[in-house]
């Protein structure tokens, strides 16, 4: 399982380690499916991106719950 924390940004949950675990370490924390370069080409050909919670944004933006785009959390921009 992925997780996104505005503390530690993306990453794996290790073996034995629960989300609820994880969550009481990093309240931030929120399970995410990263996406594949050929969802982030689209939405750059787009003009627009996610962010870990759903919300739409400009390819380097923010939403208003304070979550950056993709491209940006993940170092593409």
């Amino acid at each position: 399982m992925h997780v996104y924390s505005k503390e530690r940004g993306v990453g794996k949950l290790k073996n034995g380690v629960t989300f609820g675990d994880y969550k009481e370490k990093f309240p931030t924390a929120i399970k995410v499916t990263v996406p594949s370069i050929k969802t982030l080409e689209r939405w750059t050909k787009d003009c627009y991106c996610e962010t870990p919670d759903g919300c739409i944004v400009e390819p380097d933006g923010n939403c208003e719950h304070g979550y950056d785009s993709w491209l940006l959390i993940l170092g593409y921009i």
